[in-house]
């Protein structure tokens, strides 16, 4: 179990005794733990110059010349301790500038849309890999953030993406490269009818405490370790409270970092005012990226503020200690990745198969009428039909299907072709159409071909929960395929084909375009509570082999847990790999959150052989935060735990009655997500 190493968020120039007591209680909490107690012992041994020097990391200088390398940051390290220099991308950027690693960054919808623990683990090694090669310790994992950072980056579930991204971040520790969890500001996205949520506006911790940080506390506790990042959808300032909540709350000893600018708080800063300084040290960030033209506030700020006395060097020293703990998580300063390869160039890993399985694993079949998915090669050759833009992606994946035995043509439409007349003629005398579509630019042109009276197979390629399909109802086949990236084509020509069986679920709720009124965020949660049903439904998903069928669920409480066990079988003739879902309400007479997501697996289930399944549910999600004792309150009451495959197509419902609970908010090291079979 974790131990936390500072308490509490210091208020703007707080009085110098109790800043000393903070630091004093961080000292001593900070012993509680082997990782705390080892950070704790090096930050001692640092003298003050040296502990102000590790709360940044600054530009590395380009070899041979005074230009520093683009989008590289280094650690100082402290030599004369053995502490080694650790180099990381900035985080300022959502593409991180000057990576010139063989693997791009992940494709976070698609991944999150497997909803499969260990395909995510495997992403987080293969990305280890990656940046060990080049010399770096550290990376940015998105997915969470302090703040809501929008469905394209996180998805809209906080278990799932906390989940999913702390088995990245698995994965990573495993190569001793620190994750840092959190996102940056510009991967907000915007609703289709032009809304954006309000993201500026100061919050409290503790409104986030079952929102938004439950993702990056779930996080932290599936990878076992990590550092989060304040610097997201607003400065780290915009939380209030978070340190408190860090550290105290949830009793992690890591560190909290800030993005280049994002320790800054109340504007910019002027000549020696070291306000800045004193107010990012009271949101609770301890070590600052320092980009050129970025502010450089945990520098000369930082220092004149000890100098006057403002800052006390025990608050130093606990911050450091923060530092070193999520370092020694990692065994980054024990094994450091070396520099040579980053100096003389490395030459790429052996081809990986991880982003085809990302897409084997993630893409969702949304529709599948009259069966026409997967394609018969009895049945005739297949027209694929695409705008000029995707003409590269459809040569790929027609190559695919023609492995697989299917006749393929491949043919192009002109950009606004869509009226009666205008698409080439072979669509008139095509039988099967798959059309690969990007936009709702196509959508006119999918609008005719259906009307040829063929049948039609769209794949959806891009991420857009917003994505309008008012040609739903003239086409049979449907498939969310993600944004498109050449590494798919395999993968999806599997699928198409009937090699491989779709097994992706929705990750976000596909809206059409269509919000009921007031909505802010347009997620699964917001339309349960408006008593309205999307277009499709957060966790969604079809096989296109058969059906799955669950039964005999019953929940049980065990402590600060409950336990939910249930059977699932295959009735068909075709192994599935389902991801039944289990969902927690609140009782219907108290002011609750409404039904979310509570506990999932993914695994396959084979004809005639049903398996039994037991899944524990943490009892946070069926409380509110208590702000006051920084805990989980449980009200007592009668909770409804329902089963099934979507957040909407719940088949199996079992009721327990909770008498009035508070659970600790203390990180513990849960165990991956897997399954348990009794």
């Amino acid at each position: 179990m974790m131990k936390h190493a500072l308490t509490g968020s210091a208020p703007f120039l707080l009085m110098a005794g109790l800043l000393c007591a903070t630091a004093a209680h961080a000292a001593v909490a900070a012993a509680a733990s082997p990782t705390g107690s080892r950070a704790a012992d090096m930050a001692a041994r640092l003298q003050p110059a040296e502990q102000q020097a590790v709360l940044q990391v600054r530009p590395v200088p380009a070899a041979g010349g005074d230009e520093t390398t683009p989008g590289l940051l280094a650690w100082p390290g402290v030599p004369r301790l053995g502490l080694p220099v650790l180099r990381m991308p900035t985080f300022a950027t959502p593409v991180q500038p000057g990576d010139a690693s063989p693997r791009p960054m992940l494709p976070w919808l698609a991944l999150a849309a497997t909803w499969d623990p260990d395909l995510a683990r495997r992403a987080g090694v293969a990305r280890a890999r990656s940046e060990w090669l080049h010399g770096r310790a550290v990376l940015r994992v998105g997915g969470v953030d302090t703040l809501p950072s929008g469905r394209l980056q996180g998805g809209e579930d906080q278990v799932l993406a906390g989940s999913m991204a702390g088995m990245i971040g698995a994965g990573l520790l495993s190569g001793h490269v620190l994750p840092v969890f959190g996102s940056v500001a510009r991967e907000e996205q915007v609703r289709a009818d032009g809304a954006t949520p309000e993201r500026s506006a100061p919050v409290k911790a503790s409104d986030l405490a079952a929102h938004s940080l439950l993702g990056v506390a779930t996080a932290l506790e599936v990878a076992h370790g990590g550092a989060m990042l304040c610097g997201g959808m607003a400065p780290c300032a915009g939380v209030t409270g978070l340190a408190g909540m860090v550290h105290e709350a949830w009793h992690f000893p890591g560190m909290i970092m800030a993005v280049p600018g994002g320790a800054l708080a109340g504007g910019a800063a002027h000549g020696t005012d070291t306000a800045p300084a004193l107010n990012a040290i009271a949101t609770g960030v301890d070590m600052e990226q320092v980009s050129p033209g970025s502010p450089d506030v945990l520098g000369e700020m930082l220092r004149k503020a000890v100098r006057d006395g403002d800052v006390k060097p025990a608050q130093v020293q606990a911050m450091v200690t923060h530092i070193l703990a999520s370092f020694y998580m990692a065994g980054s300063l024990d094994h450091p990745p070396p520099f040579a390869a980053a100096r003389t160039g490395v030459q790429p890993p052996p081809t990986d198969t991880l982003l085809g399985d990302v897409e084997a694993e993630g893409a969702v079949l949304l529709q599948n009428e009259n069966r026409v998915l997967p394609f018969d090669p009895a049945l005739g050759p297949v027209l694929v039909l695409v705008h000029p833009a995707m003409r590269g992606p459809a040569d790929l994946l027609a190559e695919g299907l023609r492995h697989a035995g299917l006749t393929v043509t491949v043919v192009t439409a002109p950009d606004g072709a869509g009226a009666t007349g205008t698409l080439p003629p072979a669509c008139a005398q095509a039988a099967r159409t798959l059309v690969l579509s990007a936009s709702n630019d196509d959508n006119r042109m999918i609008t005719t071909l259906a009307e040829l009276g063929g049948h039609v197979a769209v794949v959806l390629t891009a991420d857009d929960p917003d994505r309008q399909m008012p040609w739903l109802d003239a086409v049979d086949s449907v498939v969310q395929g993600w944004a498109w990236r050449d590494e798919y084509a395999p993968a999806l020509s599997a699928l198409l084909s009937g090699q491989q069986d779709f097994s992706g679920h929705l990750p976000v709720t596909l809206t059409g375009g269509l919000y009921p009124p007031g909505m802010v965020d347009a997620n699964y949660r917001a339309f349960e509570r408006a008593q309205v049903v999307p277009l499709f439904p957060f966790g969604y998903g079809l096989s296109a082999r058969g059906r799955l069928a669950l039964s005999e669920l019953h929940v049980v409480r065990e402590g600060n847990h409950l336990t939910a066990s249930f059977t699932l079988s295959n009735p068909g003739t075709a192994a599935v790999r389902a991801v039944p879902q289990l969902y927690v309400e609140t009782p219907p007479d108290l002011p609750g959150n409404p039904r979310r997501l509570a506990a999932w697996r993914s695994v396959m289930v084979v004809p005639g052989h049903p398996v039994r399944l037991s899944v524990p549910v943490s009892l946070r999600l069926a409380g509110q935060w208590n702000a006051t004792a920084g805990n989980w309150a449980v009200a007592g009451g009668d909770y409804t735990l329902s089963l099934g495959f979507s957040s909407v197509m719940l088949v199996r419902h079992a009721t327990l009655h909770l008498p009035a609970l508070h659970v600790p908010a203390t990180l513990e090291n849960q165990p991956a997500p897997v399954v348990t079979a009794e």
